[in-house]
């Protein structure tokens, strides 16, 4: 931390100077992640001053070292950074335009800032801890609540998305080259090796041999294939999980959810957000109750989100055009499991150590949990019944 944190200070100077604190005092605070970031360092930071309001802040920068570099896409922070700076201002924009009412905007988070300098590029966010948001355990399913306001957000991310394409379409394909992802062929490899192996070892034995044969022979087209969209391109998330959203809870009881981590947003199916958080947000009893609710939920919040920007859901992506791709990307929830549950439901204590040492085969989980057995088994049971795993 001693390394980053005279950075981290002299960019909030900046913020306080910016917003006129005088004889301020900045206290920052590591924050453990707990194994849900393997990108930054996270920070809290309270700028304070007399008879001015505290300034809560909220800080990543980035540990990402030259090893890992060479493997992943180059353009994580960057893409963030252009969603807080330019995104969200083109969405704001299209709300103001067709006059929504509060409760049907997006719940944007606020930015203070970006230092894009490598190797320790720097987002400097408003700190929604301090207004009594937490972040979703990793290691727990959703509920009903939960997941059903997420999805709604979801749904209004993606219709502000269609809007953009359809206001001015030029621009918006602009975006989606800006913003596209290519990882490395040797880091694919890899991951697919790893996932290959944990699902093969903890896979019940009654379906072994089906999920064998089925990785063997599609796991690499899937996910090369998974964000591609059969109809119309969007502008997803791609790493639509619990653990990438903060929620509290309102005195009604309602669930407030705002969407964090855009470090991953490119151009692909709205359909592999939505399986995102299913399968890394939920488990097999979830999904017995509650699947089939919370795709039809997905497709009226979205046709709801559409028209009230003006735009006819039957034109713009109908119910048919998202069933049939729906069907078509069935399978990459199931990649998906193989692939995250490791990381996502492995011990705080065994999880990856962010570092700027970090090579691609730390992002192997050799001590998984029995929660990761359970919750792959969940997810290849569904997939027999559903009749994918033949």
């Amino acid at each position: 931390m001693d390394t980053k944190k005279p950075t981290l200070r002299e960019l909030l100077n900046k913020i306080a100077e910016e917003k006129h604190y005088e004889n301020y005092e900045i206290d920052i605070k590591e924050l453990l992640c707990g194994g849900a970031n393997i990108t930054s360092e996270l920070y809290t930071a309270v700028i304070s001053a007399t008879n001015k309001d505290d300034l809560h802040i909220f800080a990543k920068v980035s540990v990402i070292g030259e090893n890992l570099r060479a493997v992943m896409p180059p353009s994580f922070f960057y893409t963030e950074a252009y969603c807080y700076t330019t995104l969200w201002n083109t969405y704001r924009a299209l709300e103001e335009e067709n006059d929504l009412q509060d409760e049907h905007r997006l719940r944007f988070t606020k930015s203070y800032g970006f230092d894009l300098t490598r190797p320790q590029e720097t987002a400097i966010l408003e700190n929604l801890m301090a207004q009594g948001y937490d972040v979703f355990d990793r290691r727990k399913s959703v509920d009903w609540s939960y997941a059903a306001t997420a999805i709604t957000e979801l749904a209004k991310l993606h219709s502000l998305s269609f809007a953009y394409r359809q206001s001015n379409p030029e621009e918006f394909d602009s975006v989606v080259t800006y913003v596209k992802k290519d990882w490395n062929e040797a880091a694919m490899v890899y991951f697919e090796q790893i996932g290959l192996a944990d699902a093969m070892k903890y896979a019940n034995p009654e379906h072994l041999e089906k999920l064998q044969r089925y990785l063997n022979d599609r796991l690499k087209n899937v996910l090369v294939n998974s964000f591609a969209p059969m109809s119309h391109v969007v502008l997803v998330h791609a790493d639509y999980k619990p653990s990438n959203l903060m929620h509290r809870v309102l005195e009604t009881g309602k669930v407030d959810i705002k969407i964090v981590d855009l470090q991953t947003l490119q151009g692909g199916s709205p359909v592999t957000d939505l399986l995102y958080f299913i399968f890394t947000g939920s488990d097999e009893q979830f999904r017995a109750q509650y699947y089939e609710k919370l795709i039809d939920h997905y497709y009226q919040e979205l046709s709801a989100a559409l028209k009230r920007l003006h735009l006819n859901p039957d034109q713009i992506y109908s119910r048919q055009n998202f069933d049939e791709e729906l069907k078509e990307k069935l399978p990459f929830g199931l990649a998906l499991a193989v692939f995250t549950l490791p990381v996502i439901t492995v011990d705080t204590d065994k999880a990856p150590k962010v570092n700027e040492s970090m090579e691609i085969t730390d992002f192997s989980v050799s001590n998984t949990s029995e929660l990761y057995k359970e919750r792959l088994n969940g997810v290849i049971n569904d997939y027999v019944r559903w009749g994918v795993l033949k």
